[in-house]
């Protein structure tokens, strides 16, 4: 079968050569000319990438390893190429089923493309920072007590209505980026987490966004954290045609 890591614009010069490992450790990462972009693939087993792929999956040490492969590919084209990147474990049982998918596709892949230009993602968490547990605690209060109030102190705050501040923040930050995500289920149990979401930036735009974050950074002292990450592919950003 053909693992899809991603699709890229066609290159003017000749396709880089990718040194990241495939995603079974053993193959190598070709590109496959489909229609008018470039379907950068490797060749794996049907048994282990179709066949046993849900079994597979709840194999956490094979899943880290199989996800840190693909990324790695990945961020590698997205250095050197336009890339839109496929969700992990992608299969097509041909090139045929492959070039195909990518043709199926061609108004909604010409879209993306225009959209993720010159940009990257950027992921933003805002915290809550706790405040510290009184020092003096009453006789009568047992250990019981002292975890119930640290318990309260860790709760995810995602639940509640967002306040006036944190809605601003992420307004600011929407008008500046091309696109913007809200992050899902996955983190939502991190403590003291407030919101999360993704944010598709122009490269141009990175002094604008580094700006943001400083100025609420500093209004927050004290009472919230911004935690960024990037700059990434853009995962979140390039739709269901990739997938």
């Amino acid at each position: 079968m053909l693992y899809l890591y991603a699709i890229s614009q066609m290159p003017k010069a000749a396709p880089p050569n990718i040194a990241s490992e495939a995603i079974d450790g053993a193959g190598r990462v070709e590109a496959l000319l489909c229609g008018d972009y470039l379907c950068w693939v490797s060749r794996v087993s049907k048994n282990e990438f179709a066949d046993q792929l849900n079994e597979r999956m709840q194999d956490l040490e094979w899943l880290a390893t199989a996800g840190l492969r693909h990324q790695r590919v990945v961020g590698e084209l997205s250095t050197r190429l336009v890339t839109l990147p496929a969700r992990f474990g992608t299969v097509f049982l041909s090139e045929e089923s492959l070039a195909q998918h990518a043709k199926d596709r061609k108004r909604a892949l010409r879209a993306a493309f225009e959209r993720v230009a010159d940009a990257d993602e950027w992921g933003i968490k805002v915290f809550a920072i706790a405040k510290p547990m009184a020092r003096a605690v009453a006789k009568d209060a047992g250990g019981a007590d002292y975890l119930k109030r640290k318990a309260e102190l860790l709760k995810p705050r995602t639940g509640k209505k967002l306040d006036t501040e944190v809605q601003n923040f992420i307004t600011a930050l929407t008008k500046l980026a091309v696109a913007a995500s809200p992050g899902g289920k996955a983190s939502a149990g991190q403590p003291g987490l407030v919101w999360h979401g993704s944010f598709l930036i122009r490269r141009k735009d990175r002094k604008k966004l580094e700006s943001a974050l400083a100025k609420y950074a500093t209004s927050w002292k004290g009472t919230r954290r911004i935690d960024c990450s990037g700059p990434w592919p853009p995962y979140s950003f390039v739709g269901e045609h990739v997938q």
